[in-house]
Parts: structure tokens; C-alpha cells; sequence
């Protein structure tokens, strides 16, 4: 039965990555009216970003603030500099500059963090208080 929780909850919660990722896929289309191909590396690069942060001494909370303000201006920016030039572009264009912000966050983080798989840390205690 206790595999079963596990499983289940695991499952709960990779369902719920992909509904927020698809929420935000639709979200950003809807706003801009194009498809941002590089979510998922600007969510890389923010995540690594977060690592460094608490790798050179920063505790983990305040580490996450600095992460989502940073995310946040690095997306305005984004949005400003590439895709509101972007506006009345023909569709296939705008598809081919988010491929490239796409290959360009890829190859930046590749460049800067390896390719190693990298654990993050948790905020929380691997045992219960007192176990």
C-alpha cells in the first residue's frame, strides 16, 4: 500500500509539472500570440541560477527570491528586446528566433554548467523531526 501512495503522489506531481507547464504555454501564446519554444530552457537556466546561489552560501529561501526576481527581468527583457519586435512578423519567423532563443539558453547553460545531471538541494528535512 505504501508503494502505492508513492507512486500515486508521484504521479500527482508530475501531472501537475506538466499542467503548469501547458498553463504557461498557453498563457505566453495567448498574451503574445507566439509560441515560446525556450520555456524550458529559461526555467534551466533560472533552476542552475538557484543552484549557484546556494552552492556559494546563500540559504535557500533567500536564494529564491534572488532567482525569481532575476527570472523575472531576464523574461521582461526577453519579451522587450525579441518577441514584442517580433509582432507583426510573419509566423515562421517568429517560430525561428524562439527556436534560436532556444538554442542559444541551451548552448549558454551547456557552456556554463556541463552537461553533468546536477541534484538540487531540498528545502526541507529528508527525515521528520524526532524520526
Amino acid at each position: 500500500m505504501e508503494q502505492f501512495l508513492h507512486q500515486f503522489f508521484a504521479g500527482l506531481a508530475t501531472g501537475g509539472i506538466y499542467a503548469s507547464i501547458a498553463l504557461a504555454l498557453v498563457m505566453i501564446y495567448r498574451a503574445t500570440h507566439h509560441i515560446n519554444f525556450a520555456q524550458g530552457e529559461m526555467a534551466t537556466l533560472s533552476t542552475y541560477a538557484a543552484l549557484t546561489l546556494i552552492n556559494i552560501g546563500l540559504p535557500y529561501w533567500i536564494a529564491f527570491a534572488v532567482t525569481v526576481i532575476a527570472s523575472f527581468v531576464i523574461g521582461v527583457a526577453i519579451e522587450r528586446l525579441i518577441i514584442r519586435r517580433m509582432e507583426k512578423a510573419p509566423p515562421m519567423a517568429s517560430i525561428i528566433v524562439m527556436l534560436g532563443l532556444l538554442i542559444l539558453i541551451n548552448s549558454m547553460v551547456a557552456l556554463i554548467y556541463g552537461g553533468n545531471v546536477t541534484t538540487f538541494p531540498s528545502p526541507f528535512p529528508s527525515r521528520p523531526p524526532g524520526g
